[in-house]
């Protein structure tokens, strides 16, 4: 009787862009547009603020359903790709994104 083992690999997305040559359009963050969302509010500027925050640390829970994302215009689905984007985008920086993170949890931006 024959054993046969199956090596199951699993890559992070940074590793699987790599090797596929980039599929995916990666969009810098716009800083200043997304602290103007967040600031004028609504669901927009909340939904905005948690996807930065659970994006940002990823121990956050994103406490809303990915259906919202129809109660968006184009220019918030453009942010919420973003900042889905905020760790892959060349030139990324954590200083920069903590104190983005910290700008945001005081415009009241942490639910």
């Amino acid at each position: 009787m024959t054993s046969i083992h199956h090596t199951i690999q699993h890559t992070t997305l940074a590793e699987s862009l790599k090797k596929q040559g980039q599929p995916v359009q990666l969009l810098p963050l716009e800083t200043d547009l997304l602290l103007q969302r967040i600031k004028k509010g609504g669901h927009s500027g909340e939904f905005l603020a948690d996807a930065f925050i659970s994006s940002y640390r990823p121990y956050e829970l994103f406490e809303h359903s990915l259906g919202e994302i129809m109660k968006l215009d184009a220019e918030a689905v453009r942010l919420f790709h973003e900042i889905l984007h905020i760790r892959f985008t060349p030139n990324w920086d954590d200083a920069e994104l903590y104190d983005l993170e910290q700008e945001i949890i005081q415009l009241g931006g942490e639910s």
